[in-house]
């Protein structure tokens, strides 16, 4: 007989979950997390519409793009979002779910019909990314117009809207006029497969030559700001503090320009690879700043997993970031503005000062601990769920056999 205390919960996204890649890996955590917290997690995609994206590109690239000089988005369209409508009602009607849970999944759900209470997931409005992300500028006015559309009927659907940031949040309420009773702000985790113990992450030991390490991880060299963190690197060297750079994700399309040999490019790491896995794990575990001056970010993963190693962040102060690294604690947010010279005096101080330095890895271990990691996600999650009474509260007792893995020790950070 099935536990009655156990979450049957439906997983709505378009991709497979279960890919690490899928939203960059969050999906997986977020699927496993639940599991091992609240309950079972069924997943209802991945959906595969092959024609739409085949008949997009097409369209983009043969007439519209050439006539306008503009793009449709036409993978988060309305007609694609009354199929979505189509085919997850299809799934629901033949099962039983207390809870639906759609992390970005805003096409998947707008036009849903369910009775089934829906916790919708995002790191940002579209009115946030709308001409601010790459990937979302050069865009048609009917397709703005229809991602707008799009957004607030997902907002509306929702009975909670969890976002990792408060900067997202604001967004909901200014926006869309989303009632704070719905929203709830719950930083993301990190997504490192086999983050260190703490004495492991503590247990850093500056280079023997004296070098700064610097240590960017991410996915596109301009909007993650590595033109900043070379001209970082540089001014340090200048300052007569030899220091190196490792990037991790991207390369320059100029890379003539970045003509330094304390630079190193890898432009891909491949985590299905044990040697390339390891590779990553020595960048962070060897590292002394992780430094990323994003242009544009709405929830950075790569600075959790940087605080499971120890490792403080340098960044700005843009987007949802200010949710993510608390100034001084797990490490520094400077000025959009800010140039390379700016962050090289920020680390310079830091160096000046060993005591002040090992307290902030200390305390980015800390972070990392008691807030960024998916478990406490999860459980915050399920404190938003109680008390907008979405599902049944029960007693202590109960609630430790909610999990699928209550018969086994409570899980705890490494």
């Amino acid at each position: 007989m099935a536990d009655p205390h156990l979450l049957r919960i439906g997983f709505v996204t378009s991709t497979d979950p279960l890919n690490r890649r899928s939203w960059s890996g969050v999906h997986y955590s977020i699927f496993k997390a639940l599991e091992r917290n609240l309950g079972e997690v069924v997943a209802l995609g991945p959906v595969t519409l092959r024609w739409p994206f085949a008949l997009g590109d097409r369209l983009n690239s043969w007439l519209v793009k050439p006539l306008t000089g503009k793009r449709y988005q036409y993978g988060w369209s309305v007609a694609v979002s009354r199929w979505y409508a189509w085919v997850f009602g299809r799934k629901l009607a033949r099962q039983r779910f207390d809870l639906l849970v759609a992390p970005a999944s805003f096409t998947e759900i707008a036009f849903l019909r369910t009775d089934v209470p829906i916790v919708y997931i995002e790191d940002s409005t579209l009115r946030q990314l709308i001409d601010f992300y790459p990937g979302l500028t050069g865009l048609l006015a009917l397709s703005k117009t229809e991602l707008d559309y799009l957004e607030r009927r997902a907002l509306a659907q929702a009975r909670l809207v969890c976002y990792s940031s408060e900067w997202a949040a604001q967004s909901a309420r200014a926006d869309y006029g989303t009632p704070d009773a719905k929203l709830a702000v719950i930083p993301f985790g990190s997504n490192y497969p086999s983050p260190p113990s703490r004495p492991q992450a503590l247990q850093h030991t500056a280079a023997p030559d004296g070098t700064c390490r610097l240590f960017l991880l991410g996915g596109e060299w301009t909007r993650k700001g590595a033109d900043v963190a070379y001209a970082t690197m540089v001014a340090l060297q200048q300052m007569g503090i030899p220091a190196t750079l490792t990037v991790v994700g991207c390369r320059p399309t100029n890379l003539a320009a970045f003509d330094n040999p304390g630079l190193r490019i890898v432009p891909f790491l491949n985590m299905g690879e044990e040697a390339d896995q390891q590779q990553l794990h020595e960048l962070f575990s060897t590292a002394d700043f992780f430094l990323m001056p994003s242009r544009a970010e709405c929830a950075a993963i790569a600075f959790c997993d940087a605080n499971a190693f120890g490792l403080p962040v340098l960044t700005t102060d843009v987007g949802g970031i200010s949710s993510f690294v608390q100034q001084g604690r797990n490490g520094y947010m400077l000025p959009l503005s800010a140039t390379g010279e700016d962050f090289a005096h920020q680390i310079k101080q830091l160096l000046d000062d060993p005591q002040r330095y090992q307290r902030l890895r200390q305390q980015s271990r800390e972070e990392y601990e008691t807030r960024l990691n998916w478990d406490t996600w999860a459980r915050q999650l399920l404190a938003e769920l109680h008390k907008r009474q979405m599902i049944p509260r029960t007693d202590p007792a109960a609630d430790a056999a909610r999990s699928p893995h209550s018969s086994r020790e409570p899980f705890r950070l490494p």
